[in-house]
């Protein structure tokens, strides 16, 4: 038999015998017996978006109300930040019912730290506040770069507890003023300047600096973070709070229209990016035998959307909220489970992680 002949039948039953093995290697992982269902693990990613976070308290409050509602990690920015801590350190002083009062608390100090209706919530005031925005910096208008929340957070949030080993994991997102990029911290560097940094307007306010960095608001960067939190705590079910819209019909005439819109789609991007490579890691059938991939393929996510809701609010009530126009938000979060209740708020032992209910 010639040599090339030879050389090329060799070829042929080699590569016929890889694929062989390939296939075998395939069938075995597919006949293994199924590990073990992991133990139900609930994550919740709340997004930011000023004082309309109140919104999320609602959800929040409501959920709490479940006997089997407990969160294993918790993922914010901004106004979401505010409310992933105080939903964590309520709950290691009393479990849910701690929770609920720490959120209650929280909520009333940030409207006991808005101008008072009618005057704040007066054309004069609006007037004021765009006038001061867009000529002053805060570098001018609060030049020793106080922030009326660190005393709330300092009066209201353990940090030095929220660092123990049986606190809910957290993932508070700010934006790093040099790179652009998000800043995720964790529990055990959390301080209330990381909380600062995740709700740092740089129009009302300094950059925070923790470590030596500056940092602005996390909405910039990621709002909330949803890859990391699934990548780094890896739950069966996410629970995401949205409460800017990623599309909104309409064109904006009006000043104060123009810049809301502009808001949110600035803060709302960052979502949509993570939304888009969340599917990106799921797509293909063989997604689940991909060990990097697996975590993504797995999860169930399930949203809570309150931008229907909040569409029909005045755009200031984001900066400038009195008591009742929070207590309303809270309203319509809860209202919002209550018409749409996520399907694993408590364990279900039965279901199979990322199948629907």
């Amino acid at each position: 038999m010639p040599v090339l002949p030879r050389l090329e039948a060799r070829a042929r039953a080699a590569q016929a015998a890889f694929f062989r093995q390939q296939a075998r290697a395939l069938l075995a992982r597919l006949r293994a017996p199924r590990p073990a269902r992991p133990k139900h693990r609930l994550a919740l990613a709340l997004q930011g978006g000023g004082a309309h976070g109140a919104f999320t308290w609602g959800v929040l409050d409501r959920l709490l109300e479940e006997p089997g509602f407990r969160p294993e990690a918790i993922s914010g920015t901004s106004a979401g930040a505010m409310n992933a801590v105080a939903l964590a350190a309520g709950w290691l002083d009393g479990g849910a019912a701690g929770a609920r009062a720490r959120l209650d608390a929280l909520w009333h100090a940030v409207a006991g730290l808005s101008p008072r209706a009618p005057a704040g919530r007066g054309v004069l005031s609006r007037f004021t506040l765009d006038l001061t925005a867009h000529v002053l910096s805060p570098y001018q208008l609060n030049p020793l770069g106080l922030n009326p929340l660190q005393d709330v957070l300092t009066r209201l949030i353990d940090f030095e507890r929220l660092r123990a080993p049986d606190a809910p994991r957290l993932l508070i997102a700010a934006t790093d003023v040099e790179s652009g990029e998000a800043r995720l911290f964790e529990n055990a560097e959390l301080e209330p300047a990381c909380i600062l940094a995740s709700t740092c307007l740089p129009q009302a306010f300094h950059a925070v600096r923790v470590g030596g960095r500056a940092y602005w608001d996390g909405g910039y960067a990621s709002n909330p973070p949803l890859v990391p939190l699934i990548e780094r705590v890896r739950p069966t079910d996410v629970l995401l709070v949205q409460i800017n819209p990623l599309q909104n019909r309409g064109l904006p005439t009006a000043a104060g229209d123009i810049r809301n819109r502009t808001a949110e789609i600035m803060f709302g991007r960052p979502l949509a990016s993570e939304l888009q490579a969340l599917a990106e890691r799921r797509r293909g059938v063989f997604a689940r035998l991909d060990p990097a991939r697996r975590p993504f393929a797995a999860v169930r996510l399930e949203t809570i959307d309150g931008a229907p809701a909040l569409a029909g609010l005045d755009p200031v009530t984001r900066i400038l909220p009195d008591l009742e126009t929070l207590l309303q938000l809270k309203t319509l979060g809860r209202a919002a489970v209550c018409r749409h209740p996520p399907a694993d708020v408590a364990a279900d032992p039965t279901r199979e992680p990322g199948r629907a209910a």
